[in-house]
């Protein structure tokens, strides 16, 4: 009898999912600047926050205003910015990734809808270990910068887990 409660207390211990859960990454302020009605491209930006103890990585993204979503970063070579697609963009743990302008961005390509001021849209995110997280991001004045969010907080940017 006791040598079967200690195979099942051992199959319990070795079944127990050591992977990250998506609450353990937050998205905070997901924004987007306005762009003509004729665009075919807008970016999007967002604060990663990831509060496990365990790296994770942000692996793709997507939305249904777009035809396709890529990872992008802007790049200084020799004194001319570059932008270029990355394939994954690392959350250390416990650390927060800034997307943001002049770095990591998620572009977004062929709109099949021109997102509008003070209008939102999906985003979704899908993350190595916490898998997809999707947003609501806001559209501000293409003069907006991001560096200074509002105080209050506007829970159209309430996460969704799946």
């Amino acid at each position: 009898m006791l040598k079967v409660i200690t195979a099942l207390l051992i199959t319990i211990f070795v079944t127990i999912p050591t992977t990250v859960t998506a609450n353990t990454i937050e998205i905070d302020h997901p924004w987007s600047k306005a762009v003509p009605p004729t665009s075919n491209v807008a970016a999007a930006f967002l604060s990663i926050i990831n509060h496990s103890n365990t790296d994770d990585t942000l692996i793709a993204a997507r939305s249904p205003i777009a035809e396709s979503a890529e990872l992008h970063t802007l790049n200084n070579d020799n004194g001319l910015m570059k932008m270029r697609k990355v394939d994954t963009i690392n959350i250390a743990a416990e650390h927060q990734q800034q997307l943001a302008p002049g770095g990591f961005h998620v572009m977004l390509f062929n709109l099949t809808e021109v997102p509008i001021i003070d209008s939102h849209f999906p985003l979704t995110l899908t993350f190595k270990h916490a898998g997809e997280i999707t947003v609501n991001v806001a559209v501000k004045p293409a003069t907006y910068s991001g560096e200074h969010h509002d105080i209050t907080h506007d829970d159209s940017h309430a996460l969704q887990h799946h």
